[in-house]
């Protein structure tokens, strides 16, 4: 992690008695058999689960109801360019993760690769991006708490969800690895136990008896066209950006990278397998969802999945389903929460933020961090007041997210692409890199960078989603003014290198051709 130039003072040191190495101007290097920073907590058998858990939650079971209730059938194909999307994304994320592995990530890699200025408003706006989503979770809760007990406000269930997601991650990272694992390992069993009975519904060994088969799907009288895309095909592209946030959470593995053991070999593999398993947990649930439930009794009322077994008379089962979403979204709430304090950590070690942030407790997490983000968060939470309901919250809340998000993708692919130019600059082949991004540089290019852009100006063209830039634009632009500002004034000096226990980019890829021309 690179860390700012003016640092004279412990550039992460922590309170108290802590078991991590500190680095001052006094001792740079760690001592021998220590490391700087924060734990590897994070096994390899946790990195795989908290991959493919953290794109599973409230915005997969409600989100997905809206999603139909709006365009139909046609939303698996929206699936389908989301899971390509973070299929590029997650490989350019896998080759930097690899050749530059970097305590920062992303962040890290935005001040390297494109600039330092870009970097701080990526950087900010990831952060914000989970203090808009890290709410909109609660919501979700407080929405799946009102269906079991409708005495109590929406907003009252919420408030106990960010409670819990506070003292969570108020303790080490080992207790976060472990609970996130665990919840998101009862995600995926409730996608493949829906997969299950839906199959059933479908061939007619359960429900009415009946094979439904794709009677639901392609209703009798209706054309193909009509029946999978009843709002038309201008409706994929207006809802773009919306199906973003049900991949947001996957590089969160990246984040998990400095937390985790053995990560040049474990992370990367987990950025690889996260696309496979989206398809078998993610999309094919969507696929067999829309073939046992029309699509005009879809809606934010409860657990879309939930709503079609209830149809088919199983009502325990969905009551079960409806319970398990809270883990959803308490479990993307808890990783949303992880990955927003350690961006802000990232973010003040380069000279981005206060370094006040950059402190740790003596379990090495990042306190003041987790503090700011709560206080965020529950500023984020109090827009409820102004708004006309939990369900316009909620999506006007995802709405955010997805810009914001969707910034740090672009920046991902974008700063794949500049890493590749410099190194084919200095002599070195694709077959010299490890874990090569595929097609690059064009896949990175119009499928993470120009797709991604275009979705995120279409929402400027949609009604009920353009409120959402008015929060989401100025939380890249403004810090970045204020940094670049900064540094014309004198005020900021910038970032200096890295951290002892990382190389530079110049170590990691000396110029070839230098040592061709001597």
């Amino acid at each position: 992690m690179v860390v700012p130039s003016h640092s004279d003072e412990n550039s992460h040191s922590c309170e108290g008695q802590c078991n991590c190495a500190h680095t001052t101007i006094e001792n740079p290097v760690p001592p021998a058999g220590r490391r700087v920073g924060l734990n590897r907590g994070i096994r390899p058998w946790m990195a795989s689960l908290i991959a493919i858990g953290g794109i599973i939650g409230s915005s997969y079971y409600l989100g997905s109801g809206y999603l139909i209730s709006q365009m139909g059938p046609s939303v698996i194909f929206l699936y389908f360019i989301g899971g390509l999307v973070i299929y590029t994304v997650m490989q350019s994320f896998a080759e930097l993760l690899v050749n530059v592995p970097r305590h920062g990530n992303f962040i890290s890699y935005s001040a390297e690769f494109i600039s330092p200025t870009w970097a701080v408003g990526t950087g900010w706006s990831y952060w914000f991006n989970w203090c808009a989503y890290i709410p909109s979770e609660a919501v979700a809760g407080g929405i799946i708490m009102h269906v079991f007990f409708d005495g109590v406000p929406v907003i009252i269930w919420a408030i106990v969800f960010l409670i819990l997601i506070t003292i969570l991650n108020l303790i080490h990272v080992g207790g976060f690895g472990f609970v996130e694992s665990t919840l998101a390992l009862i995600k995926i069993i409730h996608n493949v136990a829906f997969c299950i009975v839906a199959g059933l519904i479908v061939i007619g060994l359960a429900g009415t008896g009946t094979a439904v088969g794709f009677s639901v799907l392609f209703p009798p009288g209706f054309t193909w066209t009509d029946a999978i895309f009843p709002a038309g095909f201008m409706i994929l592209l207006a809802n773009m950006a919306l199906i973003l946030v049900n991949f947001q959470g996957s590089e969160i593995v990246g984040l998990a990278a400095s937390e985790t053991q053995n990560p040049k070999k474990v992370v990367p593999r987990a950025c690889r397998n996260v696309v496979y398993r989206i398809l078998r947990v993610d999309i094919i649930p969507i696929l067999l969802l829309v073939m046992i439930l029309p699509y005009s009794e879809a809606n934010l009322q409860d657990s879309v999945f939930s709503m079609a077994l209830a149809k088919y008379g199983f009502t325990e089962v969905a009551g079960i389903l409806s319970f398990i979403v809270l883990t959803a979204a308490f479990s993307c709430a808890n990783s949303g929460f992880y990955g927003a304090v350690r961006a802000l950590y990232g973010l003040s070690l380069e000279g981005m933020a206060p370094k006040t942030f950059a402190k740790l407790n003596k379990h090495c997490t990042p306190m003041y961090a987790t503090l700011f983000t709560l206080v965020i968060c529950w500023a984020v939470l109090g827009l409820w007041w102004f708004s006309n309901g939990e369900n316009e919250l909620y999506v006007w809340l995802l709405s955010v997210s997805a810009f914001t998000g969707a910034i740090c993708w672009i920046s991902i692919c974008w700063a794949q692409i500049s890493f590749r130019r410099r190194v084919y600059q200095r002599g070195y082949t694709k077959e010299e890199i490890e874990s090569p991004s595929p097609l690059s540089p064009w896949m990175p290019l119009f499928i993470g960078i120009i797709l991604e852009i275009f979705a995120l100006v279409i929402l400027a063209f949609n009604e009920d989603l353009r409120g959402s830039l008015y929060l989401s634009i100025p939380a890249i632009l403004i810090p970045m003014i204020i940094y670049y500002i900064g540094m014309r004034t004198g005020r900021f000096k910038g970032i200096k290198v890295i951290e002892p226990d990382e190389q530079s980019f110049d170590e990691l890829f000396p110029d070839k051709r230098n040592r061709q021309s001597e």
